[in-house]
């Protein structure tokens, strides 16, 4: 999986590439019902244990693009790629990339980003809805602190009810499909 990576890719401080040298069809019951159960728990927790506004930033292409695109707004670099690599990689899209791509795309779109690895620049992701505004990497973190103080400004009852609407479609996407489709991710890889 390293070399699928660039350094531009290694935004989250990179994996250590030995825990991957391991075959998941190798790992033991317990170690694969970790991995599974931490695999989801980030996307549950952020849809359904934050009750405040979250802005996501995006600062360039990389792993784990999920958790930024589910947030309330979503900020991204000019020189950000989004996409979904696993099918490319002989992996199942179901570790939440694909759940994120077929929510803010649609099936079809999502569908086609799976199987074909295509990944979409920054102003592509703003035209299709995945991120709200597209900046200067050294503008980003600026705007989103621009952003959450004048969110912050707002009534507490008010952000926080608003958070609980505008999540809504993120709890009934992570319920009904989450856990099924990390499953199959690790269930195809467990069968190599």
């Amino acid at each position: 999986m390293s070399e699928i990576l660039d350094d531009r890719d290694r935004r989250l401080g990179g994996f250590d590439p030995r825990s991957f040298a391991e075959p998941v069809s190798d790992w033991p019951a317990d170690v694969l019902y970790e991995q599974y159960s931490d695999g989801v728990k980030p996307l549950e927790r952020l849809a359904f244990d934050v009750d405040i506004p979250v802005i996501g930033v995006l600062n360039g292409p990389g792993p784990r693009q999920e958790l930024a695109l589910m947030c309330d707004i979503t900020l991204c670099a000019d020189d950000t790629l989004i996409g979904d690599g696993n099918f490319a990689a002989g992996s199942v899209p179901g570790d939440g990339m694909h759940l994120v791509l077929r929510e803010l795309l649609g099936a079809k779109r999502a569908a086609y980003l799976a199987y074909t690895g295509e990944r979409i620049d920054a102003e592509t992701a703003l035209r299709r809805g995945l991120v709200n505004e597209v900046l200067p990497r050294d503008r980003l973190m600026a705007r989103a602190r621009e952003i959450a103080t004048a969110v912050a400004a707002t009534p507490r009852a008010a952000r926080r009810l608003t958070r609980a609407g505008v999540r809504r479609s993120w709890q009934r996407r992570i319920v009904e499909d989450l856990r099924e489709a990390y499953a199959h991710q690790l269930l195809a890889a467990a069968g190599r």
